[in-house]
């Protein structure tokens, strides 16, 4: 099973909700201006992991340049892949990926479920694993985490709930 899931709201928080959190939290995005995302320390652990085993993609709205603020996509727990702009970018160890702007181009997709619903399936595909959303986007083709996981406006909840659900399901060979 692979993980992909849509970070910003899922797992990343703005610096006043990290400062009022009641767990440590820790910083993953910056810019040149100042501190932008930051995520509980227990959060960091499962991403870790998670992209050590090659298990998790990380879905963001951002363009390459500012997918290189995601420090803790460079150094803590770099992915396989990052799907960036919704979908409409692979990234292949933090590389670009030309045979997938390629196949999406002559794809024809120009909607954003229709864009993340080919890059899923290509995903799929070339990895030969199941896929499994954790987004907001209702996209009825593909597996994704169930909805009570996802807690609105609370990612320390949120990410401790989206890993107990990823860890159990590939306890039980899911």
């Amino acid at each position: 099973m692979i993980l992909v899931t849509e970070v910003e709201s899922w797992l990343f928080m703005d610096q006043l909700t990290a400062n009022q959190a009641a767990v440590p939290t820790i910083l993953v995005e910056k810019d040149q201006t100042r501190a932008r995302s930051f995520t509980p320390m227990r959060t960091l652990f499962q991403l870790k992991k998670w992209t050590a085993a090659n298990a998790f993609i990380p879905l963001l709205s951002c363009d390459e340049t500012a997918y290189k603020a995601y420090e803790v996509f460079h150094v803590d727990a770099l992915p396989p892949f990052a799907l960036l702009q919704g979908g409409r970018v692979l990234l292949r160890a933090n590389e670009s990926d030309a045979a997938y702007e390629k196949a999406l181009a002559m794809s024809g997709k120009t909607t954003d479920e229709d864009v993340l619903g080919f890059a899923l399936q290509y995903l799929k595909e070339m990895l030969d694993d199941e896929i499994v959303l954790a987004s907001r986007l209702d996209l009825t083709a593909v597996s994704r985490v169930p909805e009570d996981v996802y807690v609105p406006g609370d990612v320390v909840t949120t990410g401790q709930r989206l890993f107990a659900w990823a860890n159990a399901e590939v306890e039980r060979g899911a």
